[in-house]
């Protein structure tokens, strides 16, 4: 008669080897941070000259605005789940205020911060294809 097998005994199959390549970022993602890096400046440089950069805060704000976007960038390129949360997050808000400018009705000057807003919404839009799930979901696993 057989002995029964060992139910505590460790596994003897072997593993199948996984694919050791880094995997290359998609387009979409490619495509998201270039966007994402190119919304800064259309924010920022149209208030140069304005009476909001008189403001004595204006430089260290704006600055800080300036680290705030390159840290989240880096951070969406790391594969860091949280950064694509707060994005996706931040831009409902920015999604209502985009609502919000328009219903008031939108003036030939504010051009820029209606661009800037459909910008972000596009780079969540990105995040959230497949393509990019892919590229976070490889970092999770």
């Amino acid at each position: 008669m057989t002995e029964a097998p060992n139910p505590y005994d460790a596994p003897h199959a072997v593993l199948v080897e996984t694919d050791r390549a880094p995997m290359r970022m998609p387009p979409t993602m490619m495509a998201a941070l270039a966007i994402y890096l190119v919304i800064y400046p259309l924010e920022v440089v149209p208030l140069i000259g304005t009476p909001m950069s008189r403001f004595e805060l204006f430089v260290p704000s704006m600055a800080a605005m300036g680290v705030y976007t390159l840290v989240m960038t880096f951070a969406l390129w790391r594969r860091w789940q949280w950064a694509r949360l707060w994005l996706v997050l931040t831009t409902a808000v920015t999604a209502f205020f985009l609502i919000r400018m328009l219903w008031r009705g939108l003036s030939p000057e504010q051009w820029h911060a209606c661009l800037a807003a459909v910008l972000r919404i596009a780079v969540t839009v990105l995040l959230l294809l497949p393509a990019s799930r892919r590229w976070f979901a490889a970092k999770a696993s």
